[in-house]
């Protein structure tokens, strides 16, 4: 053989001996808890990477690695992830009661359902701050303190400045016991609503909520509300007949002050009537081109939607869920029981159904038009019970026409982009927080399969399907 061409070979094979040696060199892989081979679900690019391992240390990601069986894992903690798949845990962007002494069950409701960060509209300040330093499980909490509204308020407990001056003040307040956000209500006149906002936007502390009667979708977004909430405002500005139902809305307003309940409440019906029947497509997606200009998000809370006007004739009065609620909620939330609902004739609930495909079609827009959607459900109300809440939601979203990854986004990276986050939360990936919910099926394929929890993984902790069963057990209310 040509002694050159000898050479060559003997080189060639050198190469090959040593690639081969390195490609049988063991990793070695170190943390508190190591997941191996398990699915990674990409939700940011709708895509599956199989067969990885996840290192976790000290409550962070250290690394996400192809897997090897010759890996060499250093950690008292090891999860066989094989035919599982790992997500970011799933935040709900609407919820109530999470500080709430009485309703101490909920919290181990969100955990045990993937849970892990909420966003509360409306609760004690000081009661969060208690929690997050306990050792109770719970999920991180954003909360908003007390709501600010008008003087024409049916909420209890709400703050109802009476004049600009005032609401700045209580701005000032609620900022300073902490708040995340402020939440801003259907009665604000559009002085005061004005003034909150301005005095946010100095703060840089975000308002949301829902949009005031005295002022449109497309000027509350270019004031600078960060979310419309339940669709609020957007309704309206989606059909062809806004000016009319802005004189119903005042109507309504009339008739309830004068305490004529009946005229009250037909107003109410029409108004929901007209926000189907007028529906226009057009006037939608001009809505929509303002609020993804502004970058603006919206919570439809389609569960509470759906729930609130399908519960006629008993519908969920025998939820297995039912168990983790209350006795006195569960009576607010019964239409036979609970007033003004008794009242309401047949026509106003279908008219509410209809309302739900409205929304629906809405949402739809929203997402085609580059608008951020948050998975958010209100729960707390008409038998939409936490944690298990946020699935029905995902699921009602992609009913609505999102795609699988779209409505996992809801839940995951835009509430994180919301809180501006994104370094930090919101993905499977190394220096992000160690906050995942490890399920027996893939999401992408069936967004259902956000039901399959296999285990859940906070702030690097794993716990396991006993644990969160357990958690269940003891958030069943003693009747």
């Amino acid at each position: 053989m040509n002694p050159r061409i000898r050479k060559l070979l003997n080189g060639f094979w050198t190469i090959i001996f040593v690639a081969s040696i390195y490609s049988c060199k063991e990793n070695q892989l170190t943390g508190d808890l190591i997941i191996t081979n398990v699915s990674v679900v990409d939700i940011a690019n709708n895509n599956t990477i199989n067969s990885q391992s996840v290192a976790i240390k000290n409550g962070k990601i250290t690394s996400v690695t192809a897997f090897s069986e010759s890996d060499r894992l250093e950690s008292q903690n090891i999860i066989d992830g094989s035919a599982k798949f790992v997500i970011p845990s799933l935040w709900d962007m609407h919820t109530h009661y999470t500080t709430s002494s009485k309703h101490r069950g909920f919290l181990n409701l969100f955990i045990a359902n993937g849970v892990l960060s909420v966003r509360d509209l409306w609760g004690d300040l000081e009661s969060r701050d208690s929690l997050a330093v306990s050792n109770m499980i719970a999920p991180k909490i954003y909360l908003s303190g007390a709501i600010i509204d008008g003087t024409f308020t049916l909420l209890q407990g709400s703050l109802q400045p009476k004049s600009a001056e005032e609401a700045i003040r209580l701005v000032d307040s609620l900022h300073n016991k902490g708040a995340d956000f402020i939440k801003v209500y259907d009665d604000l006149s559009e002085e005061v609503y004005r003034s909150i906002a301005k005095r946010c936007n100095e703060l840089e502390l975000p308002f949301a909520g829902h949009v005031p009667m005295a002022i449109s979708a497309e000027n509350a977004a270019d004031i600078g509300q960060k979310s419309m909430e339940h669709l609020n405002g957007i309704w309206k500005s989606s059909t062809t007949k806004e000016k009319e139902i802005d004189s119903l809305m005042i109507s309504f307003k009339e008739y309830f002050m004068a305490d004529n309940l009946p005229a009250a409440l037909n107003t109410f019906f029409t108004i929901n009537r007209e926000y189907s029947s007028s529906y226009d497509r057009q006037q939608a997606v001009e809505l929509a081109k303002v609020l993804s200009k502004n970058e603006t998000f919206v919570t439809p809370t389609l569960i509470t939607i759906d729930r609130h006007w399908s519960r006629k004739g008993g519908k969920y009065k025998n939820l297995e869920q039912n168990k983790y609620v209350p006795d006195d909620l569960l009576q607010q939330w019964d239409p036979e029981l609970s007033f003004p609902e008794k009242m309401f004739p047949p026509e106003a609930w279908e008219s509410g159904k209809e309302l739900l495909n409205t929304s629906m079609k809405i949402t739809k827009n929203l997402q085609d038009n580059g608008v951020n959607i948050l998975a958010g459900t209100d729960c707390g109300v008409s038998y939409v019970i936490p944690g298990f809440s946020i699935h029905e939601e995902l699921k009602l979203l992609v009913e609505a026409g999102l795609s699988n990854a779209d409505a996992l986004r809801t839940a995951t990276i835009n509430p994180v982009n919301y809180f501006e986050l994104s370094n930090s939360h919101g993905g499977v990936m190394p220096e992000m927080t160690a906050n995942l919910v490890l399920l027996n099926a893939n999401p992408l394929e069936d967004i259902s399969n956000t039901n399959k929890i296999f285990g859940v993984i906070r702030n690097g902790t794993y716990l396991d399907r006993d644990y969160l069963d357990k958690l269940l057990e003891e958030a069943v209310i003693e009747k």
